[in-house]
């Protein structure tokens, strides 16, 4: 590409031969003699082969790319996302540690971390520590964080908009379900192709984006500096959560910076360190003895509320837990609002298998009585049958929405296949009921916790592949386990700290002058289909 094309010259397509990293089949050995050969398309937009020997003509088959192929690696983006993703490199990054106006700070994921602490064979505690070292000593950023913060901000507020999505849809009458947005790939995907599902999503920000616009604005404070002269990098497990960096602000055109400067995954992160491995490396600093909190402390800004539970875990999947977190959150919403009619040890959440180990429903029952339930679907598998169902839904009698009658012999079957297997991980409790096979109907479900990668974000695109030597299901095992290292601070059981960080956020946002919007919500828009015919043409069939 050109080094004088600007990101305003590009349209919204990238020909195949440059965005696609599928293989390509090598021809048969009778085929690959036929000499030189000219590709050209028909009128009809078929592609043909023409021998520029004897002119014989062959018509090509079109090239196929299934959901596996295309829509779960980072290859279908479009050329102005291709220029984006380029700008979050680690090479940028070094060039940008060179600017000496530039204040820099890092947060980190609680994938990414699960993900090092696996590929160095190390605990959680011995990674975060090695983490510190590299960027305040060796790379000098002069603060890092956990994005526990910005996790459980988007959790709580998750939940909030459920309940009160669920509030409506009851008087209303309708039984539409939310939609998680915290997954940009699942994101751009609806945007792109489906803009029928936008209606359901939810506009909470992720973590990444909450933890952003946080630590920019305390750091700014702290040290007199204009936000723009602070540059954030965040380690995420996911490409594509450098496109969700770049989206822009509603209502914030005026603004000459970035929550997020850089995102960089974990697989950089290595790539980094093994090309400049004799500058930078993940070993213990000889001056540091502090223990782990005391470190967390050290290097977090000073207003950095709760900085104590900073790098801590939540409870539920392993891509946040904002399916588990609604219900539990929710059961204690009804507690507090009728402790009366309401006690806690009359609640269960009974988990219920789906068609395969990527989808799973969780529902709260009050003694035996569905009150509430939330999905957790991974992959694009099932995301498709989602967008399907949600495009074309059955009208039930009583108002809402509904699926077909499932035969009972093909329930049966279902369920024989899936005794053996079992959902994604959810956290123990007293009030868990052992996994069922019973059919899913995510129409009639509150809320869907959607994530683009088979397994969820601890799968994520960015993450550190499995050595060859162990098999991917025992490397994601392994990875989850290093996750579950990390320390837990439950909401649903520390409802102080709920309210703790609800009143921070308040004064946060009258403090700085920042409306909850902005700091809380994002929004969505139809992603436009070229027009230009040369375009359609040639990605007509492909």
């Amino acid at each position: 590409m050109s080094a004088i094309l600007s990101q305003d010259d590009l349209n919204d397509f990238i020909s195949p031969s440059v965005a696609c990293i599928k293989p390509i089949v090598p021809a048969s050995q009778d085929e690959s003699n036929i000499g030189e050969v000219e590709i050209q398309i028909d009128k009809n937009g078929n592609p043909l082969e023409i021998s520029k020997i004897d002119q014989k003509v062959k018509q090509l088959s079109p090239a196929q790319i299934s959901l596996s192929d295309c829509l779960a690696c980072s290859g279908c983006i479009t050329s102005a996302e291709e220029v984006l993703v380029a700008q979050h490199s680690y090479e940028q990054l070094l060039n940008s540690l060179q600017d000496r106006e530039k204040v820099f700070v890092v947060s980190i994921s609680h994938q990414s971390r699960a993900s090092l602490a696996a590929a160095y064979s190390l605990s959680i505690e011995q990674i975060d520590k090695l983490l510190i070292n590299l960027f305040i000593h060796q790379l000098k950023f002069s603060y890092i964080i956990g994005t526990s913060l910005g996790r459980k901000l988007s959790l709580i507020e998750e939940a909030k908009n459920i309940i009160n999505s669920k509030k409506e849809s009851s008087e209303n009458n309708t039984g539409a379900p939310l939609l998680s947005s915290i997954c940009p790939g699942w994101v751009l995907y609806a945007e792109k192709t489906h803009p029928h599902v936008l209606s359901y999503l939810s506009t909470v920000k992720s973590p990444q984006q909450i933890t952003g616009n946080i630590l920019k604005t305390l750091v700014s404070q702290e040290l007199g500096i204009p936000k723009k002269n602070i540059y954030h990098l965040s380690i995420m497990p996911c490409f594509d959560k450098k496109l969700e960096s770049a989206r822009p602000e509603k209502g914030q055109e005026q603004e000459s910076y970035n929550d997020v400067d850089c995102v960089l995954t974990p697989k950089e992160l290595v790539t980094l360190l093994e090309q400049h491995q004799d500058e930078y490396q993940l070993m213990a600093p000889l001056q540091e003895h502090d223990t782990l909190k005391n470190l967390y402390r050290k290097y977090a800004p000073n207003d950095w509320p709760l900085v104590e539970y900073s790098w801590s875990n939540d409870s539920g999947s392993t891509s946040g837990g904002y399916g588990w977190n609604y219900l539990k959150l929710y059961q204690q919403h009804l507690i507090l609002k009728d402790p009366v009619q309401y006690q806690i040890e009359n609640f269960k959440i009974k988990i219920v298998n789906g068609k395969n180990s990527d989808i799973y429903e969780m529902r709260l029952n009050y003694q035996d009585k569905l009150i509430a339930s939330s999905i957790v679907l991974n992959g694009f598998r099932n995301i498709q049958n989602l967008v399907r169902k949600l495009k074309n839904p059955v009208k039930s009698t009583s108002g809402g929405t509904t699926t077909k009658r499932i035969n009972p012999l093909v329930a049966k079957r279902r369920a024989r296949l899936q005794k053996s297997n079992s959902a994604s991980p959810v956290p123990t409790s007293t009030g868990l009921e052992e996994a069922t096979a019973e059919e899913i109907d995510v129409l009639k479900a509150d809320y869907i916790e959607i994530m683009a990668c088979p397994n969820g974000c601890i799968n994520g695109g960015g993450q550190i592949t499995n050595p060859s030597e162990i098999s991917e299901k025992d490397w994601i095992s392994e990875v989850i386990l290093k996750y579950s290292e990390i320390e837990m601070v439950d909401l649903a059981n520390n409802l102080n700290i709920v309210n703790d960080l609800q009143g921070w956020e308040q004064q946060y946002c009258e403090s700085f002058d920042i409306g909850q919007e902005r700091l809380i919500n994002t929004w969505f828009k139809q992603v436009e289909k070229p027009t230009d015919q040369a375009t359609m043409l040639l990605g007509a069939k492909w």
